[in-house]
């Protein structure tokens, strides 16, 4: 079984890749792709309290537009297995350590990126994911 991981944020490359990513299921070999957020909150470091509701609050949001995301892709690709991931911290680093954990094929990723989930991916996340990962990485423009 072929083992994609998606770096999803809302945008529109996000979700190219995302479509990109479906394209990789070969015949006769089910696809299992992995969607995975990363937030990472700006904000208050100085009170952990409030920084880490800040964290709490944009996984809630993230965690319910893959739900969405899962229901709309699910129907449509009905032999693919599809898990939604949300982390937290630098969006890079988590992408790849997620991949060499999950022994993933693939990450698909857009270049750059700007989600509903305010600025989860910049211009440089892409980069440090090609650099870092384990696994090859198809980056979409």
């Amino acid at each position: 079984m072929r083992k994609v991981l998606v770096a999803y944020d809302g945008s529109d490359l996000a979700k190219k890749a995302l479509k990109e990513a479906m394209l990789q299921n070969r015949e006769g070999e089910q696809v299992d792709v992995h969607i995975v957020t990363v937030v990472n909150p700006k904000g208050p470091y100085s009170n952990p309290g409030l920084y880490k509701s800040i964290e709490r609050d944009l996984k809630e949001k993230a965690e319910m537009e893959l739900e969405e995301l899962l229901d709309m892709y699910q129907k449509d690709y009905p032999a693919a297995i599809l898990t939604t991931e949300v982390l937290t911290g630098n969006p890079g680093n988590q992408i790849a350590e997620y991949a060499k954990e999950h022994q993933i094929d693939i990450i698909t990723i857009g270049s750059r990126g700007l989600g509903s989930v305010k600025e989860l991916f910049l211009g440089s996340v892409s980069h440090r994911v090609v650099q870092q990962a384990d696994c090859k990485v198809m980056v979409v423009k």
